[in-house]
């Protein structure tokens, strides 16, 4: 399980303050960081974008990648922001993403084929909804994977996101539950398997902060990883979350287990 690193977040306040000042270190910092953990990908998310939106994409991905030569992952909502993201972008990077919503089928989905990029699908059905039992999810992603052949988009190209969902909602726990049931099947439903990834973040939104959410966190990434997860979306920030992965790595790997790597759990 190889990590996506989520800090580019326009949540994060010196991100907003660094977009809305042209300001490049502080992304810098990021990006750099990013480079250091040796993570897979880099997700930039930088909320709804009105005026100057194509400067304003464009002059974060140019920073991150004169800093980072990893993947990046274009997250938004506006086709039109994809769009310039992509014609930024020094190579194809990943679009997050689509779901089955007649805007995203119609608007998202068409530039992976357009442009040849790899593309984030979402357990989401038809009406917006995040099916709860694992039949359900396991039935959306059928659908989701057929919509995406007929807009001329192979399966491996296609990275599905299961959607973790807030422990905080009042079925939360069974939600993520029937997410690890459907996780383990996935495979099995297309002749060619198609790669998976999860945003980490979601499942402890709206926690305290603080030890109980990075317990959590980190029990979580093991579950994910049990459960053939290919890749965790995660704020590489947090030293636990680096550490939980890191020992994933170390145990469910194809390497030779060596007690010496033990210790060097989180760089």
């Amino acid at each position: 399980m190889l990590a996506v690193a989520d800090d580019l977040h326009i949540m994060n306040p010196l991100v907003a303050q660094a977009i809305k000042a042209r300001d490049p270190e502080p992304l810098k910092k990021i990006a750099i960081r990013c480079r250091e953990v040796g993570v897979l990908a880099m997700d930039i998310n930088l909320g709804p974008l009105g005026k100057n939106a194509e400067e304003i994409i464009t002059f974060t991905i140019e920073t991150v990648q004169n800093n980072f030569s990893g993947r990046l992952m274009l997250d938004s909502l506006q086709p039109e922001v994809l769009a310039a993201g992509i014609r930024a972008c020094s190579t194809p990077p990943i679009i997050n993403g689509f779901s089955l919503e007649e805007s995203k089928l119609a608007k998202i989905l068409p530039l992976a084929s357009q442009h040849g990029t790899d593309i984030v699908g979402f357990l989401i059905d038809e009406k917006g909804q995040i099916p709860l039992g694992a039949g359900e999810r396991l039935a959306v992603a059928s659908r989701l994977v057929e919509k995406a052949k007929e807009s001329g988009v192979p399966s491996d190209k296609i990275i599905i996101d299961p959607v973790l969902v807030p422990l905080s909602w009042q079925n939360g726990t069974e939600y993520n539950r029937e997410l690890l049931h459907a996780m383990q099947v996935l495979d099995q439903l297309f002749e060619k398997p198609v790669r998976t990834m999860a945003g980490l973040s979601n499942l402890t939104s709206g926690s305290p902060g603080g030890l109980a959410r990075e317990r959590v966190e980190a029990a979580f990434i093991f579950m994910l990883a049990a459960s053939k997860l290919d890749y965790i979306l995660m704020n590489i920030s947090r030293r636990s979350n680096l550490s939980a992965l890191h020992m994933n790595q170390l145990l469910l790997g194809d390497k030779v287990f060596a007690w010496q790597e033990v210790g060097d759990n989180a760089k």
